[in-house]
């Protein structure tokens, strides 16, 4: 069942009544204290509007993720693979990587480079990796490495210069390391596959901080707003939370990857960072001689073999055994100097090298640079790999970034079923309402579906019936109850009905009632069967489409099937409805039944009308706990389930905010039962859940009583806590520039019930508002529907030229004190005019 606690209208009573929805959210009437504690509803449709950022930047997050998510995710696997590499070939390669000690010295440099020229004498080296470590083996460098890949390498044994071989593992890394790259496409570094992979990059970084975005929480110090993962969620909200609660967990960790990852996907990113980092433009790299492909020179060395051993043994006797591993590189020129980068003993990461140039013919040293006395920008470009890779913060950070990484395919794979399942949704509606609506265009159509709603329930049954009859190859017209005219009815009828508090019909079937079933109607031929919607809490219990069953039946048409009762969207009878349908050739379709609610967290909770002689109106805002910003349209409801009572019903409420604002925004009275309790929804909300705690609450979409679809003038009127339903409009117009509304809102006292009036001034300073009329009853001013009467030319004037009117609040006093007002001003004939064209709208409890 759906309800909403709710204020009367100011000045008429203190204890205020609770009114319930008869339809299931889709008719409403007021319940005075006869009834406390129950609530129901009526309004009507239109189309929502407006695109904001959030929205935007939401697009744009699933968009990338569905196209580029796929190669970050390839990427990540492969990032995670190679992440102890080293350690891993180590280990499988005992005798290759390492050798057994000896007592014998390691050959000196020169005497090693001979024996590897003797044995690889097409290839020139262009460095030697030394170890200090007495079981290492050396490892020389080969030219041809290609787009920042590494060229090719040999473990040569140090005492001897015996090549040890390819260790286990080597050519698998390679692949996974041109796949991490380039995705092991044509052209390697310089191909298509540095483009994409560079593009996926700047892709993650915008997942970064678009996701960041998308879900602050109005209070950023609350840990568990952004780190506590949901473990008994289900469906989609659970894939939403391993999303977003491991994305966030993982966030620091992707900004670095991604920010360093750029350095080896944009040469322009490379020049930047090292401009900002050191204040200096990139040096230019020394070019090494070329010759053939690769800057290979083929069949013999460029220069012929340079003794580096003076320059070496220089280099000994200055660092003697305080380093960990040192690469050697030779001239790349006859006469150039010979350069040494080699890892002291204790270096805080892999990559903190310090480098000496030394003269090759006399050992002299030319310069030298040490690590720890760089800046702190140029030491991260100088370990720019150990910053991707992790290792820059130790083992613990290899371990983390490691984790980090293979966790990329989660956010591919949860994105994607989460995409799957919206684009399900989509389709279902699609199929429902413009399938079954462009197959009815044949004038022969002998099968009708009529509907009577307010806020859209029945008309959304209607398309959802329409669209199971086309299933099963019907072509079924659908079409308003109001439009359907008796004389020309052939075949078959279908009606979808709701009512509105004690039997009555909703606001646009009301003329219908009125002119059509007074009497019976020629029917003879017509086949016929009704869906009603209500609520078993009333005497009259889906009254009016009792009503028209009875009116149907007694105009001579013939029952398919007796009429299907529905109580309050109950699952068993819509799914009793849809086993009729198919009765009489309706497809196989889903049990219709309601979204699941979610899970909000109350964050403010304000006293709006201290020392008002009425109740206690409090503004109430909430965010999402378990999915990402929910969007609703200005005029739709919140369904909030109360949490002290399992047994009780969900509670509806207008909206009173828009989805750009981060929250969802309530205006509650609380409800006083005779004996002084709290109603039960009213209650809890305003008294019972605390500031920080979880509510349970679900969106319905209200289109009747949504915006109109063009920049017209809108009248809107309201009483008490109906100021939240014309709250939504006006920040909705406001966020479209759209001024030309007129606010008339009535309350108690100004001195004590003036609900946010700062945003009404701003709204009046803006344009949003051309005109503002504030009736205090307590004051002696009367009621809104009073101000209403007094300003009748006026109100004439604007629905002349095109104004909408929008009714929000209470349905004792208020709403048909407007009503009535309106039918003096306007006359009944043009009202239900307007009703039927969608320019008299209320929202009404």
């Amino acid at each position: 069942m759906q309800y909403r606690a709710v204020g009367r209208h100011p000045g008429d009573v203190t204890v205020t009544s609770v009114t319930r929805d008869q339809a299931g959210g889709d008719a409403v009437a007021s319940q005075s204290i006869r009834a406390p504690g129950k609530a129901r509803r009526l309004s009507v449709r239109g189309p929502a509007g407006g695109i904001t950022g959030r929205w935007v930047v939401y697009q744009l997050h699933w968009l990338l993720g569905i196209t580029l998510g796929f190669v970050l995710a390839l990427m990540g696997i492969t990032g995670a693979t190679m992440s102890f590499e080293d350690q891993i070939m180590r280990a499988l390669s005992p005798g290759v990587i390492t050798v057994a000690p000896r007592e014998a010295p390691v050959l000196a440099p020169d005497a090693l480079l001979a024996r590897v020229r003797e044995q690889r004498p097409d290839t020139r080296v262009e460095g030697v990796f030394l170890s200090a470590r007495k079981d290492e083996a050396a490892r020389v460098l080969f030219a041809g490495g290609v787009g920042g890949n590494r060229g090719e390498r040999a473990y040569v044994d140090p005492y001897d210069g015996t090549a040890l071989g390819r260790a286990t593992g080597e050519e698998f890394f390679a692949f996974v390391r041109r796949l991490h790259r380039w995705l092991a496409l044509p052209g390697n570094g310089d191909g298509i596959g540095r483009q994409i992979t560079g593009a996926a990059v700047m892709a993650l970084l915008f997942f970064c901080l678009s996701g960041l975005y998308l879900r602050w929480p109005r209070r950023p110090l609350k840990w568990r707003a952004w780190l506590a993962l949901d473990t008994g969620a289900k469906g989609r909200a659970f894939l939403w939370s391993l999303h977003a609660v491991i994305g966030t967990w993982v966030l620091l960790v992707y900004l670095v990857i991604g920010l360093t990852g750029l350095w080896w996907s944009y040469d322009w990113y490379r020049d930047a960072a090292v401009q900002l980092l050191t204040g200096q433009p990139l040096p230019a790299r020394e070019e090494g001689p070329k010759g053939g492909k690769d800057g290979r020179e083929r069949g013999k060395n460029v220069a012929g073999p340079v003794s580096v051993d003076t320059a070496w043994a220089a280099f000994l006797a200055r660092e003697g055994d305080h380093y960990a591993m040192a690469l050697l590189t030779p001239p790349g020129k006859p006469g150039g100097p010979t350069r040494v980068r080699y890892r002291p003993l204790g270096a805080p990461a892999d990559q903190a090298y310090d480098e000496m140039v030394l003269d090759t013919a006399t050992g002299q040293v030319k310069s030298e640079s040490h690590y720890a006395d760089k800046a702190l920008g140029a030491q991260l470009l100088a370990g720019v790999l150990t910053v991707h890779r992790g290792t820059y913060f130790g083992t613990g950070g290899a371990v983390v970034f490691m984790a980090a990484v293979g966790a990329m395919p989660l956010f591919t794979i949860t994105g994607l079923l989460m995409y799957l399942d919206r684009r399900r949704k989509k389709k279902a509606v699609r199929l429902a309402r413009g399938g079954a609506q462009n197959a009815a265009t044949a004038a022969s159509t002998t099968l009708t579906i009529a509907y009577a709603s307010q806020t859209g329930t029945a008309e959304q049954l209607a398309w959802r019936t329409a669209g199971a009859l086309r299933d099963g190859g019907l072509a079924p017209e659908v079409l308003p109850l109001a439009k359907l005219d008796p004389k020309t009815l052939r075949g078959r009828l279908l009606v979808v009905a709701s009512t509105y508090g004690e039997g009555e019909p909703p606001d646009d079937a009301r003329a219908f009632a009125r002119k059509r079933m007074g009497r019976p109607a020629d029917l003879a031929g017509v086949e016929f069967a009704v869906l009603a919607l209500g609520d078993r809490q009333y005497e009259t219990f889906c009254g009016f489409g009792r009503s028209l069953d009875r009116w149907l039946g007694a105009s001579g048409a013939t029952r398919l099937f007796e009429p299907v009762l529905v109580d309050d969207n109950n699952a068993e009878a819509l799914h009793q409805w849809q086993e009729q349908l198919r009765s009489i050739g309706a497809g196989t379709a889903p049990d219709w039944a309601p979204d699941a609610y979610g899970r909000w967290r109350l964050v403010e909770r304000r006293l709006l009308n201290p020392g008002s002689p009425g109740g206690p109106a409090y503004h109430l805002s909430l965010e999402p706990l378990d999915q990402p910003q929910p969007l609703w349209a200005a005029g739709d409801i919140a369904q909030i389930l109360p949490g002290n009572d399992a047994s009780a019903h969900h509670r509806d409420y207008s909206i009173a905010s828009l989805p750009s604002s981060g929250r969802l925004d309530l205006l509650v009275r609380q409800q006083t039962r005779p004996d002084g309790t709290l109603g039960l929804g009213s209650g809890w909300l305003t008294d019972g859940v605390a500031v920080g705690e979880e509510v349970r609450m679900r969106l319905r979409p209200n289109p009747g009583f949504h915006a109109p679809a063009a920049a017209v003038p809108m009248i809107l009127i309201g009483a008490g806590t109906g100021l939240a339903g014309l709250r939504g409009h006006l920040k909705h117009r406001q966020m479209l520039r759209q001024g030309d509304a007129w606010l008339l809102f009535g309350e108690r006292h100004a001195a004590t019930d003036a609900w946010h009036a700062e945003e009404i001034a701003a709204w009046q300073a803006d344009g949003t508002l051309a005109r503002v009329d504030l009736v205090y009853s307590r004051d002696g001013q009367g009621y809104v529907q009073d101000r209403l009467a007094a300003q009748a030319d006026e109100v004439r004037a604007w629905v002349d030229r095109g104004a909408v009117l929008y009714v929000c609040g209470s349905l004792e006093g208020m709403a048909p004190g407007v009503d009535q007002a309106l039918e003096t001003i306007l006359g009944r004939d043009r009202l239900d005019a307007l009703t039927a064209e969608g320019r008299y709208r209320r929202d009404v409890y």
